[in-house]
């Protein structure tokens, strides 16, 4: 799994879309953490918006004491995620095609499948894997199998 780990906190802030926050997501209100640069949870907790009144957070009776470690700490990373597999369908032979298809059927439930194919579901890292897999073992090797592929924060 390729993880990116940046150590450049202005990166983080300029490229932070707050709207990729899941709703039930903890954020971290703690302002005088020495990790506070580094937590994906205060990161969070920066950007919170104005269209989101509501949000989860650490009580500060959990807060660690100055030095100790955080159990909440959760280093920033962002992850590769893939979505859609329908233009390395479509440029594949159609009898290579159909045999694609039928094997992403055999690997996933139709409702899944559907949510992957029409970009409603990303793919994790592990999931891109098998799925280069199945398209090389049929000639797809360009590295072109998803419709779309993002660096996203890993919640």
């Amino acid at each position: 799994m390729r993880i990116f780990v940046h150590k450049n906190p202005s990166f983080m802030e300029e490229s932070f879309d707050y709207n990729q926050v899941p709703t039930y997501f903890v954020h971290c209100f703690n302002g005088g953490c020495p990790r506070a640069g580094e937590c994906l949870r205060q990161l969070a907790a920066r950007h919170v918006s104005p269209t989101r009144p509501t949000v989860e957070a650490l009580s500060p009776a959990v807060w660690p004491a100055d030095g100790a470690a955080c159990a909440w700490f959760r280093p920033i990373r962002r992850i590769r995620m893939a979505w859609g597999v329908r233009g390395a369908i479509a440029r594949m032979p159609y009898n290579e095609g159909r045999l694609v298809v039928k094997a992403l059927n055999q690997m996933y439930p139709k409702v899944t499948l559907n949510r992957i194919t029409t970009h409603e579901r990303p793919l994790p890292p592990a999931e891109q894997r098998r799925i280069e897999a199945l398209f090389a073992s049929h000639g797809v090797t360009d590295g072109q199998v998803f419709d779309r592929v993002e660096m996203r924060y890993e919640w």
